[in-house]
């Protein structure tokens, strides 16, 4: 996936400005890193084993950094070199919604205003 594909939401840009990452760090990453689809998110990984051989000096920064991808919008980033381990536990299939809809099963919340964040968000 390439980033012209991928539209930046608004908190992913301000993460991305937190944390450092630029543009090219995120084509990059969506480009040379490991791509695992759980929890009906894509998440893209670069960890140590996707860094090129000869290019470890310049990239080496860019280990741990990760991206979640959600249709066609990058989600968030963050940097976390044992991420991986973390993200391989996650369920590969969304959690199931309460037998309530629009209700959240842990919290009793609406999800709504959820959904109409991510909807909005460009």
């Amino acid at each position: 996936m390439s980033i012209a594909r991928v539209r930046i939401s608004r908190h992913a840009a301000k993460r991305l400005a937190q944390r450092g990452i630029s543009l090219e760090d995120v084509h990059l990453v969506l480009r040379l890193g490991r791509k695992l689809h759980r929890t009906g998110v894509t998440f893209y990984f670069f960890g140590r084993r996707q860094i090129p051989r000869g290019l470890e000096r310049e990239l080496e920064r860019l280990e741990g950094t990760t991206l979640l991808v959600r249709n066609g919008y990058l989600i968030t980033a963050y940097r976390n070199k044992r991420a991986i381990a973390v993200i391989k536990k996650k369920s590969k299939r969304r959690a199931r919604r309460s037998p309530v809809l629009g209700m959240s099963p842990a919290t009793e919340a609406p999800l709504a205003l959820e959904v109409d964040l991510w909807g909005r968000c460009a």
